[in-house]
């Protein structure tokens, strides 16, 4: 009778320590014209895959960023406006519309402390583009033909993407720049393609689990939503 009540006891237990243990997921937030915003995309997608959202906005204070980040488990660096190109050695384009340099540089910021802290990184669109700036990496400022149109990426086998998805997606695009293939850090692979050669994802080879996308996978049909977003959630809360 002991050992059930002891057993019993130890279930519970350890119910409750895993209930207490469901994964932080911290969130960039577009910041304009002193307002702060997040589509509800990115939320549905946290909550729904068993992360707890914890939006961060935008600081410069170093010491206040390491303590917020040391309360994650994981980071989501959203989509936005286009960063400093003179970030990367390049000058602006006409088609460029730069973000506020508020967020671009608490994004930065941001992003270089999540890269030493070995937690969990997921960078979409603008995001993907701020992982390769960050880690020394270059951008193509503007290409033609990838807002707001739908087309099929190549995956590369071996691949994160690929032991989600197979050989191939159908994704959105809502950008106008991209990674550019030979400015990529050594650390990272290509791991999607579109037809014309844009880069659409991108994968860090060490053990921190980091993935970039160009494409954005909260807004894509929940089934393959779900498959992206849990994976990274899990690996949160490893």
């Amino acid at each position: 009778m002991r050992i059930r009540i002891f057993l019993l006891f130890l279930l519970v237990l350890l119910s409750a320590c895993s209930a207490d243990k469901e994964p932080v997921i911290g969130v960039t937030m577009v910041y304009w014209q002193n307002h702060y915003s997040i589509h509800k995309t990115y939320a549905d997608a946290i909550r729904e895959n068993g992360g707890r959202l914890r939006l961060i906005p935008c600081s410069e204070d170093e010491k206040l960023l390491r303590r917020e980040l040391a309360e994650l488990d994981g980071i989501v660096f959203i989509g936005g406006r286009d960063y400093d190109p003179s970030w990367y050695g390049k000058t602006m384009h006409p088609s460029m519309e730069l973000m506020d340099p508020q967020r671009g540089h608490f994004d930065s910021l941001f992003m270089h402390l999540a890269l030493e802290s070995g937690k969990p990184i997921l960078g979409v669109c603008a995001g993907e583009q701020l992982l390769n700036i960050a880690t020394g990496g270059k951008l193509i400022r503007d290409i033609p033909d990838h807002r707001g149109v739908e087309h099929i990426i190549h995956i590369q086998p071996g691949s994160r993407l690929h032991t989600l998805y197979g050989d191939s997606l159908l994704v959105n695009s809502w950008h106008h720049q991209c990674v550019e293939p030979g400015y990529l850090n050594s650390d990272f692979r290509i791991t999607a393609w579109s037809a014309d050669s844009i880069v659409e994802a991108i994968e860090y080879t060490g053990r921190q689990w980091i993935l970039g996308t160009q494409f954005h996978p909260e807004r894509l049909p929940r089934e393959q939503r779900d498959q992206l977003f849990s994976r990274f959630i899990r690996a949160a809360a490893k």
